[in-house]
């Protein structure tokens, strides 16, 4: 497959979602994505928990890497581990930089023998976050700093997960971002999150 029939795929192939999820003080803003992996569910299970493999399609992590344990993420995130039911769910806290703390769930489902779903979840998410002196709503790609949004970022990394999972493993990471390819993906993922993310707000009562 061809970075550009990938990222044609990609685009395509995948459910995004901006959504609300009841919390007791109301409502809390989701994004959440879904995509299909051909790989048996038991080895996508093992490339989202272990942390040999998450070191090699997304970042090095260690820590207490046990239910109730706390982990940290080479450069990113850290959190504790909430839920971890193999090889179906996986829920985290998710506490990066100064931002409000959020909860991260994976949830992996048998499609067949040789295909596996994945569901990515991660709320609550604000509407405006405060970084460096400036306000901007974090699911959006902020292209003054040239920082990813959650949606891009976090499907940047799942497209990252297949490569590794057929076996073709992204070498330089930094590098790879930095393809024109793969910068196109990111401003037209950009827009989708930016429609999807209006679209909540005006179903909103």
């Amino acid at each position: 497959m061809t970075e550009k029939t990938e990222i044609t795929s990609w685009l395509n192939d995948t459910y995004r979602e901006v959504g609300v999820r009841p919390v007791p003080e109301g409502g809390a803003r989701t994004i959440l994505i879904r995509r299909h992996y051909p790989a048996r569910l038991v080895d996508v299970w093992d490339a989202v928990t272990d942390p040999a493999q998450l070191a090699q399609w997304f970042l090095p992590v260690d820590g207490e890497l046990e239910l109730g344990g706390h982990f940290r993420i080479e450069g990113n995130a850290s959190g504790e581990i909430l839920r971890c039911e193999a090889p179906n769910l996986l829920a985290v806290t998710w506490d990066f930089g100064t931002g409000p703390s959020s909860e991260v769930i994976v949830r992996l489902a048998d499609v067949s023998a040789t295909e596996a779903a994945l569901e990515l979840e991660q709320a609550p998410v604000p509407d405006v976050i405060d970084m460096d002196g400036r306000r901007f709503d974090p699911v959006l790609n902020d292209y003054d700093t040239g920082l990813f949004g959650l949606g891009t970022g976090w499907e940047l990394a799942l497209i990252s997960l297949g490569r590794f999972l057929r076996g073709e493993p992204i070498a330089n990471p930094a590098a790879w971002e930095e393809a024109p390819e793969v910068q196109n993906f990111a401003v037209r993922c950009g827009e989708i999150w930016a429609e999807l993310a209006r679209e909540e707000a005006r179903e909103r009562p």
